[in-house]
């Protein structure tokens, strides 16, 4: 399945590419913690650089996280279309257990580290000001108790805009039924994000990121610091 669906990806960006393909974006940034819809990865500051190629309508991105203790470590590879007014992606996210014996190349069932999420949003339509995004886990989410995937879903809207040059995006997500997030429906992230990139004479910038962000289904508050340096 994993093979089939890169297979797939491969070809959409090698056919888009012989003509198009060009670099389009890397950032190389360190937060004081990572928090993901809601949930605190790891115990420590993380290094998150990442990698971005476009080619027509197809982009292809590699982002990593890794605490500083070793405590948290992720590797995403993320193919994605853009359509008009939308965007579909798959999030092939690789989580190796600290202490345990890892394999990237390892998709047998019960040992792979990977999962695999297909999302739509409508991040990249800049005529729409609300912003949605809709995303299903299709493989590495099992229910223990059922043997059986739980199909963890998670919707979330934001609304950005810029105040004093400061971009500012609140943002709400939640979860329809059991899951990866909850163990029912839930509000599973809540909060505001502040950014701001500083303009160099270099060939740099440097981003400047606050966040406040809660989980009322698990009642934790996290306040985040991030900066790095975007080419």
């Amino acid at each position: 399945m994993y093979k089939l669906l890169f297979l797939i990806a491969f070809l959409l960006f090698a056919s888009q590419a012989q003509s198009q393909f060009r670099f389009s974006e890397a950032e190389v940034l360190v937060q004081s913690q990572h928090v993901w819809r809601g949930q605190k990865m790891g115990t420590t500051p993380t290094i998150e650089p990442s990698l971005t190629f476009t080619a027509s309508r197809f982009s292809f991105n590699t982002w990593a996280a890794f605490t500083l203790n070793n405590s948290y470590s992720e590797l995403d590879l993320v193919p994605s279309y853009h359509f008009d007014p939308f965007s579909v992606t798959l999030f092939d996210y690789y989580n190796p257990v600290p202490g345990e014996d890892n394999s990237y190349l390892n998709f047998q069932k019960g040992e792979s580290r990977h999962s695999l999420e297909l999302c739509m949003d409508n991040y990249s339509n800049e005529k729409q000001k609300l912003k949605w995004l809709v995303g299903t886990f299709l493989l590495g989410d099992k229910n223990e108790e059922t043997d059986k995937p739980y199909f963890s879903t998670y919707l979330e809207i934001r609304y950005p805009f810029t105040a004093l040059g400061i971009e500012t995006i609140p943002l709400i997500g939640l979860t329809p039924f059991r899951g990866y997030y909850a163990d029912g429906p839930a509000v599973v992230n809540l909060g505001v994000t502040f950014g701001k990139e500083l303009k160099l004479k270099l060939p740099f910038s440097i981003p400047l990121i606050l966040s406040f962000i809660t989980n009322p289904y698990t009642k934790q508050s996290f306040v985040i610091f991030g900066t790095g340096l975007a080419f």
